[in-house]
This record gives structure tokens, C-alpha cells and sequence, in this order.
């Protein structure tokens, strides 16, 4: 995999975390090809960037890109990829997968199962995955969505397993057990990806609340590397890492100048 490391800031809204992924995005494309992801549904990159962004990929430098990911049109992506798959294996039941596909579209965590797909094959196209992610409660249903998925695919597994017995003792050839196989160790590959090579940044600034919420995805978040950052420090003591604030920093030029060389450390290690 081509992957050094996967990084994600979040935290409370409007604490500065899209303007910090945008500068540490901007840093490690210095070193290597950066891709700088949003999967915030209110997207702030092109406005810190000060160009357009959208949703496919767009170089910005030499070596950096940026996407603003359309969560919507990926969950019907995604819901396509793979229903269509069953569909075809399955055709006798192939009008009841087409009903399931309209609760898997519209189910809870559709967004984060499908972004989490995506993101694994970004992790495997850049060295380096900056992700700027929504506020502090969609971003832990993030994570907490690929292990409750982890374990769906386990009981899947040996589903298929099972059938495929059956399959194979009536001389009929089954390629269920394939599928959910191959989804199932996607899933598991980008589960090494984020204990291994994922570094979370929680941001906060000097206002009590948004330092309770990083503190909280610090907690929640225990099986992971998990940093606070205080964005826009002035004067309060923390053991976090410290931003001075910095005005106005949008646009390439600006961005360059924000204090971000011990969040890049951290990065690098």
C-alpha cells in the first residue's frame, strides 16, 4: 500500500480544524503527494484554499489534490457497487434486493460505510490522506461504524461459508462466499490502515466547550493515536499543541505561514 499515514483533524464546530487539514495538507505535500479529503457535510475547503474545489479530485499544487466529498451520491454509489453484485449472483431474489437497497440508503450509518470504503482507495492511490472531518459526533460514528461493519461482515462470512457447502454438494457453483469475501477483507484492510497508520488531531480553541468535546474524542476514541490541538492559542496553559492564532490565513500564501510544523511533526514520525 502506498500509504504513509492518514490523518484526521476534527472536533466542534468553527475551532479551525478544515484551516489546519488545509496547512498540514499543504506541509506534507512538500514531501509527498498529498491528497486533503472533506467529508464535512458543510464544506469550508474552497473557501480556505481560495479556489473551487468540488467533488472529484483537484490538483491544487505540484503535489497536493483536494476533494469535497458528495456523501449522498456515495451511498448510492456504493448501494449500486454492491447490490448490483448480490443481484447478479442472486437473481431469484433480485426484486427484495432492490427494496433493501432503498433502507440501505436511507439507514444511519450509510454515509460513514460508504465514505469508509472510498477512503480505502485513496489510502492505496497517496502517500498521504489529510481528512478533514465533520464535527465532533458524526466523526465518532465514523469510527465506530467500520468495527459495528467489521463484525456484519464476520457474520456474513460465515453465512456464505455455509451456503457455499450446500452449493458445492448440489454441484452449483456459488460465488456469494467470493463476494463477501473480498468486502470483508476491504474492511479489514482499511481497519490495519487505521490503527497503524491514522493519527487523529482533536481541535479545540480556548472556549471550554469545544476543549471538552476534543477531550471527548480522546476518550472515545482510546484504541487510537489521538491528539489535542489548541487552534488560535493566546494565553491558556494545556497539554495539547499549540497553534498561534494567525489572521485571515486563506489562501495558499497565508496558509503557509500558519505554526503547523509540530501538528507535521507528529505526521512524519
Amino acid at each position: 500500500m502506498l500509504l504513509k499515514r492518514l490523518v484526521f483533524f476534527g472536533g466542534k464546530g468553527g475551532v479551525g480544524k478544515s484551516t489546519l487539514s488545509c496547512a498540514v495538507a499543504l506541509r506534507l505535500s512538500q514531501i509527498d503527494k498529498t491528497l486533503l479529503l472533506s467529508v464535512d457535510p458543510a464544506h469550508s475547503l474552497s473557501g480556505i484554499l481560495g479556489m473551487p474545489v468540488g467533488n472529484h479530485i483537484k490538483q491544487v499544487k505540484e503535489s497536493l489534490f483536494a476533494i469535497e466529498l458528495d456523501a449522498q451520491a456515495l451511498v448510492e454509489q456504493y448501494a449500486q457497487k454492491v447490490l448490483s453484485a448480490l443481484g447478479e449472483l442472486l437473481p431469484s431474489v433480485s426484486s427484495g434486493i432492490r427494496e433493501y437497497a432503498k433502507y440501505l440508503k436511507s439507514s444511519p450509518t450509510a454515509q460513514e460505510t460508504a465514505v469508509l470504503d472510498r477512503l480505502l482507495d485513496y489510502c492505496q492511490e497517496f502517500p498521504y490522506v489529510v481528512v478533514d472531518s465533520a464535527p465532533t459526533g458524526q466523526m465518532l460514528r465514523f469510527f465506530e461504524t467500520a468495527h459495528m461493519v467489521e463484525g456484519w461482515y464476520v457474520f456474513l462470512h460465515k453465512v456464505a461459508k455455509e451456503r457455499h457447502k450446500v452449493e458445492s454438494f448440489m454441484g452449483r457453483e456459488d460465488k456469494l462466499l467470493e463476494l463477501i469475501q473480498n468486502r470483508k477483507e476491504r474492511l479489514e484492510t482499511l481497519l490495519h490502515v487505521l490503527r497503524e497508520k491514522a493519527l487523529v488531531f482533536a481541535v479545540a480553541n480556548e472556549e471550554p466547550l469545544s476543549l471538552q468535546e476534543a477531550k471527548e474524542i480522546r476518550e472515545r476514541l482510546r484504541d487510537m493515536r489521538v491528539y489535542m490541538v489548541l487552534n488560535r492559542w493566546q494565553s491558556i496553559e494545556c497539554d495539547c499543541i499549540k497553534v498561534p492564532e494567525t489572521e485571515r490565513p486563506y489562501g495558499l500564501e497565508a496558509l503557509e505561514g500558519l505554526r503547523v510544523e509540530n501538528i507535521v511533526e507528529f505526521a512524519l514520525r
